[in-house]
């Protein structure tokens, strides 16, 4: 039995804003009613109404995209959370310090989204800035907080994951992920060689908050083609540092932030 203080229309409302903003494509009215199972009539007064408020607008083409207020809203988000106030000063220090870009980003089912970046260099062709999104396999802060997961929950995960292919050497076989997770885990932090873009080697870690819990990761972004396995290893070095200052600022006792010497080959 439904609860009777859950309003349908505003979980309808809110699951067209989802819709819309996970599409790869701007929706028609037409296939934005098919996908959430409503007629055209009612979809079009949801559609409407979103448009009025300012979270949606409809484009040259009659398809819809998210409006200004549902990015004021993110953005806002992103950039008021607590996490991001202590992480930042922290992160862009660590990035000066080795002049590599850095990532902070929590998990969203199969992608991570960023939430701070402190660019050095743009690794892939298109724009990245809080609020973007890449997928957790084949990224290193992505690998880093699977690996947090339970077993059980990462498992989950693993089944429901399209592990789809960016370069030759992204790792889309699910068994050799999970391998590759539990080195990580061994390690301390996650390492990611060219599977997102050839130029591109990362290394990312989990950052834990006073609970023990893992709140998000931080990942660095280097040139392949510019760095060598010692430099990997003083990275990775800095990279726990790091981590382990931010979970400690987040009020976290321990001490999960342990290097080995496991680098990229």
């Amino acid at each position: 039995m439904r609860d009777k203080n859950h309003i349908q229309s505003l979980e309808r409302g809110l699951r067209i804003l989802e819709l819309v903003g996970e599409a790869p494509d701007p929706l028609t009215l037409t296939e934005i009613a098919g996908r959430m199972g409503l007629n055209k009539t009612t979809t079009q007064r949801f559609l409407n109404t979103l448009c009025a408020l300012g979270y949606l607008n409809r484009n040259e083409h009659k398809r819809f995209v998210w409006g200004h207020r549902v990015l004021h809203l993110g953005y806002k988000y992103l950039n008021d959370t607590h996490l991001v106030q202590i992480a930042q000063p922290f992160i862009d220090t660590f990035s000066a310090s080795v002049a590599g870009t850095i990532n902070l980003a929590v998990l969203e089912q199969d992608t991570v989204l960023f939430i701070y970046r402190k660019e050095v260099r743009r690794f892939l062709k298109y724009d990245l800035h809080p609020g973007s999104r890449l997928p957790a396999h084949c990224t290193a802060s992505g690998k880093a907080l699977l690996a947090s997961l339970p077993d059980d929950e990462l498992r989950q995960a693993l089944d429901r994951m399209p592990l789809e292919r960016a370069t030759a050497r992204t790792i889309t076989a699910k068994a050799a992920l999970w391998d590759d997770l539990m080195a990580t885990r061994k390690r301390g932090y996650s390492i990611c060689d060219r599977e997102l873009s050839m130029d591109l080697v990362s290394m990312g870690v989990a950052l834990y908050d006073n609970r023990g819990e893992v709140l998000a990761a931080m990942n660095v972004s280097l040139d392949a083609a510019a760095v060598e396995k010692d430099h990997l290893r003083k990275v990775a070095a800095r990279l726990l540092q790091t981590g382990a200052s931010i979970s400690k600022a987040l009020g976290y006792p321990g001490n999960r932030h342990q290097a080995e010497q496991g680098v990229p080959t």
